[in-house]
């Protein structure tokens, strides 16, 4: 079971990031744009591998996901506004 969870995982990811060269663009190394878009990559990151741990619980999976992601954010210096 927790092999199909990480394989139907990294297809949905795969599915997610399926866009051609043309639509990306470079951004500067220091700037608030950058600190905030490699925030997000980690964060997202460990926001799914939390609702994977919790998995067969959907809900509390979301919940518990929403939670990790906002507690990222505010590791890396970010918070809502």
């Amino acid at each position: 079971m927790r092999k199909l969870s990480f394989i139907l995982l990294g297809a949905v990811l795969a599915g997610c990031n399926s866009s051609s060269s043309s639509e990306w663009r470079e951004v500067k190394t220091n700037s608030y744009e950058s600190r905030f878009e490699r925030a997000k990559a980690i964060c997202n990151g460990r926001a799914a591998q939390t609702q994977v741990i919790a998995g067969r619980l959907w809900i509390a999976g979301a919940i518990a996901a929403n939670s990790s992601f906002n507690a990222c954010m505010a590791e890396q210096g970010f918070a809502p506004k």
